[in-house]
């Protein structure tokens, strides 16, 4: 299935040059794909990789992989790796590379890696790499001073700014960067009321208002990777929930204060037990640049965004999701059932209730539940379907599908006749299924007028005692 893949992940398959690995996996942020070596010969490909490299660094940084063919996603609505078509190192002269950028970007992007990655079965050939380190972004804006005309001849007085949005690079009209500085704002400024980019520019060049939806589930989960950032678990196992509407809507109270009660839902999120699988943070909410507000504790976070998505962030492993589960004879990192239910009940019950805050009402709403680098040494996450009622099952343990550090799994639901037990069993179904369980082999699940549910009465006496919240 396709999926995101990590820098760090990135990294390591180059330099163990086991390239197929990359196949399946999507363009986003920080991954820009080229199937061919730039031709530097040509002034328009040298704009192109001007645009490309400055794009990655007016964003957070990332990578461009040259030698990797791509192809549209229809379901993902993302570019997907098909195929590596490893090369020999003298079709790419690295310092020319360099210099093109140097000449064609202002100012100078510090740090830039061009670095060459030998095929781990053929070392005459491989692949090429440009890596756009994240501290470089604090130098931008970055601009391409240059440009090609449509007969080829290349434009003097120019300034281009480019920004990678997912899989591709949105521009802004020179025009229209130059008289959002002209009175003298700083670039920080001018990046916080360009907001989220992504959306607003996608929207536009679409012919869209930028204030008509839907949210993409790929934009939203751009929020998310930003708020597992700020969680400081970027790169470490990690499960993560979102919530988007399908229509227009906004919480217009959301900046009010403490005593708003969509605020108070966020700040104090429901909870099954005292001493549960919480997923509050018993921390008050900040407003970040007036769109959104965040309860944040190192290792969780919760937001509430006026313009709609709900997300949370939590750790994926000792400290929530796989709490007391280390085995000496199992390593990696095995999922607590317990934990795993009761979490995601609480997070769908808690959507469900932020939702009945926002004006208009939503006819529905999206949920993705998303399982992130959850493997350790090597070894992938397993789970184990037991209960309280059938405590025996704890043996049978299955890993997740070899090669996959983590999946998303994604429903509708209809707000007004919206249940937290059937959404989470819907969403805790699919996940079963990822790991090749029966969809009766679920534990804390049972049939309330006729639909299946995760079960609160039974998540409330756990045969073993749960932790606190950490």
């Amino acid at each position: 299935m396709p999926r995101y893949i990590a820098l760090e992940e990135i990294d390591s398959i180059l330099l163990s040059g086991a390239f197929a690995a990359l196949v399946g996996c999507l363009e986003d942020d920080h991954l820009e794909c080229k199937a061919a070596p730039y031709d530097l010969d040509v002034e328009r490909t040298k704009m192109e990789l001007a645009k490309d490299v400055s794009a990655l660094a007016n964003s957070d940084g990332g990578i461009v992989l040259i030698g990797v063919h791509t192809e549209r996603d229809p379901t993902y609505k993302s570019d997907i790796i098909r195929r590596v078509s490893c090369f020999t190192r003298d079709l790419v002269d690295l310092g020319r590379y360099r210099d093109v950028i140097s000449d064609w970007v202002i100012p100078s992007i510090p740090g830039l890696r061009f670095e060459w990655h030998a095929d781990s079965t053929s070392r005459n050939e491989g692949i090429v790499s440009i890596r756009v380190p994240k501290e470089a972004c604090s130098d931008r804006p970055f601009v391409v001073a240059k440009a090609v005309g449509d007969v080829g001849g290349t434009l003097g007085s120019y300034l281009g700014y480019f920004e990678r949005t997912r899989e591709t690079v949105a521009p802004i009209k020179p025009a229209e960067l130059r008289d959002r500085l002209r009175d003298g704002r700083r670039f920080s400024e001018l990046d916080r009321r360009l907001g989220n980019i992504e959306e607003t520019v996608g929207k536009l060049a679409a012919g869209q208002s930028a204030q008509e939806p839907p949210f993409t589930a790929e934009a939203v989960f751009r929020r998310v990777e930003r708020a597992r950032a700020q969680a400081g678990l970027e790169g470490a196992p990690c499960l993560s929930f979102a919530a988007w509407p399908l229509q227009p809507i906004e919480f217009p109270n959301l900046f009010g204060s403490h005593q708003v009660p969509v605020v108070h839902v966020l700040e104090y999120p429901p909870y099954l037990r005292e001493a549960g699988f919480n997923i509050g943070t018993r921390r008050p909410s900040d407003i970040v640049e007036a769109r959104l507000r965040r309860c944040l504790l190192p290792g969780r976070v919760l937001e509430v965004w006026r313009d709609g998505p709900v997300i949370c962030v939590l750790p994926g492993g000792d400290w929530h999701l796989c709490w007391g589960m280390r085995s000496s004879e199992h390593p990696g990192l095995w999922i607590n059932p317990l934990a795993l239910a009761e979490t995601v009940y609480l997070l769908c019950d808690w959507a469900s209730k932020i939702y009945e805050y926002a004006r208009p009402l939503p006819d529905a709403f999206r949920v993705r539940l998303m399982l992130s680098d959850m493997t350790t040494d090597g070894e992938p996450v397993s789970l184990s379907p037991y209960g309280p009622d059938n405590i025996n099952q704890y043996g049978h343990r299955r890993s997740a599908p070899a090669g996959q550090s983590g999946q998303h799994f994604e429903i509708e639901v209809e707000r007004a006749t919206a249940r937290p037990g059937v959404t989470a069993h819907r969403l805790l179904a699919d996940l079963y299924a990822w790991f090749g369980f029966n969809t009766a082999q679920m534990p804390y699940a049972s049939t309330d007028d006729q639909e299946a549910v995760i079960d609160p009465a039974q998540i409330v006496q756990p045969r073993f005692p749960p932790p606190s919240i950490r």
